[in-house]
């Protein structure tokens, strides 16, 4: 009776053993994960940032693109007014 106490604590710890040993190795296994999923948010928060950039600078060009064509307007209308005007002396 004895001895079965004692491979029964003796399979107890065996499995015990066993069991940390796999759940230290899954433990490595997620932290392998953990690291590359965290490399994976780092790069596309850079292309995030990147794409804001970009899109600030398009929307800073816009802009640009919109005031020039708003001069060429003004430049066109005072041109053909100007023209108008030296059609009426002729």
């Amino acid at each position: 009776m004895h001895d079965d106490s004692f491979e029964l604590l003796e399979e107890k710890v065996l499995s015990a053993v066993r069991r940390i040993q796999e759940l230290k190795s899954e433990n490595e296994s997620l932290a392998a994960q953990r690291d590359e999923l965290t490399q994976e948010v780092e790069a596309l928060n850079d292309r995030a940032s990147r794409a804001e950039s970009d899109l600030a600078n398009a929307r800073t060009q816009a802009a640009q693109v919109d005031n020039m064509e708003d001069k060429r307007k003004l430049i066109e209308e005072k041109v053909g007014g100007l023209l108008d005007k030296l059609d009426s002396i002729a």
